[in-house]
């Protein structure tokens, strides 16, 4: 980030297209940048606020790509095998399906309840 630059979506933080969350990280930061510049008169600090409300839930997604993309890419026996055989039947679990839209929605540890709270 520049001093008067922010960079939104797939520009700032890529992920595996597997997760699909391209979408949902530009949104998200499009909500975060509009509520620190909103909350901030210097545009410095709302991009300071903007960076730091948006640290901690891109690294939690990052994370989730760097952890699963290699199933999901995988060629071979083991990781398809785990992939289909236990994902699939952790998919399954009671916690599971809450878990899951949670994810896939891009708000496992919903940043927007920092932003506006």
């Amino acid at each position: 980030m520049a001093d008067r630059l922010a960079i939104v979506g797939d520009a700032a933080h890529s992920t595996s297209p597997q997760l699909g969350q391209g979408v949902n990280m530009g949104l998200l930061d499009a909500h975060a940048l509009c509520d620190a510049i909103g909350g901030h008169p210097d545009l410095g600090a709302a991009l300071s606020a903007y960076a730091r409300e948006r640290r901690w839930h891109l690294r939690l997604y990052q994370a989730l790509s760097l952890g699963f993309t290699p199933f999901y890419q995988a060629d071979g026996r083991v990781r398809p095998w785990i992939r289909d055989h236990i994902l699939g039947k952790a998919a399954r679990l009671p916690f599971a399906p809450r878990l899951l839209a949670a994810t896939v929605s891009g708000l496992l540890l919903d940043p927007r309840k920092t932003i506006a709270g």
